[in-house]
């Protein structure tokens, strides 16, 4: 497993002490970046150690996307979001087809208050794997964020079409129902009528 897919799910799990550990693991057996994490540090692994550590590797080695995207998660968690947004794009300049990165992008835009530009990162998702659930469903939030709440519901809406057991996504839709003043809608979101929904908010 690839160190930036690790630390998500360490991080989605509220593990970051093992999220550190891992990424410590990771630089101290690269061969590369091996000298960087040095013994004395397993101890005592604390946030600022392992970014200072992957800002040196990325300094190392710039062309190595793993590095960057793992420091634009690092940020994402100090809520550092324009220098999260800039790791990011670091590396997509490498990894241009990467649609899960690409997401991580449009999300850490979100994050900093830039709705409209999240919806292009999304979109670019979207161009590579139109059926990533997940952009769908940012979309959604990112037009509900800007007011826009009809365009929000289609996309929840398309979301949904393709895993209606999102109970995030039903709850979101049922908010942007609500802020559009569509409430002729809620029945049909509590019954989770897809069906009727698709009809009345196609995309």
């Amino acid at each position: 497993m690839d160190p930036c897919t690790c630390l998500c799910i360490k991080i989605a799990e509220l593990e970051q002490a093992a999220a550190l550990k891992y990424l410590y693991g990771w630089l101290r057996h690269h061969p590369k970046y091996g000298t960087l994490a040095t013994p004395e540090l397993a101890d005592s692994l604390y946030y600022a150690d392992i970014a200072r550590l992957f800002v040196e590797a990325s300094r190392m080695s710039p062309e190595d996307a793993d590095v960057h995207i793992v420091l634009g998660v690092l940020y994402n968690l100090s809520r550092e979001y324009d220098k999260a947004i800039e790791s990011f794009q670091m590396a997509l300049k490498l990894r241009p087809n990467d649609y899960s990165l690409w997401n991580k992008l449009g999300a850490t835009q979100a994050n900093s208050v830039q709705s409209a530009d999240a919806i292009l990162a999304y979109q670019q998702a979207l161009d590579l794997k139109p059926n990533y659930v997940r952009a769908w469903a940012n979309m959604g939030i990112s037009y509900a964020n800007q007011g826009m709440y009809e365009d929000s519901i289609r996309y929840y809406v398309r979301a949904l079409a393709m895993n209606p057991k999102a109970d995030n996504a039903w709850q979101y839709l049922r908010i942007s129902l609500s802020s559009a003043s569509r409430n002729d809608m809620l029945e049909a979101c509590d019954s989770r009528s897809l069906d009727v929904l698709q009809k009345e908010f196609p995309l």
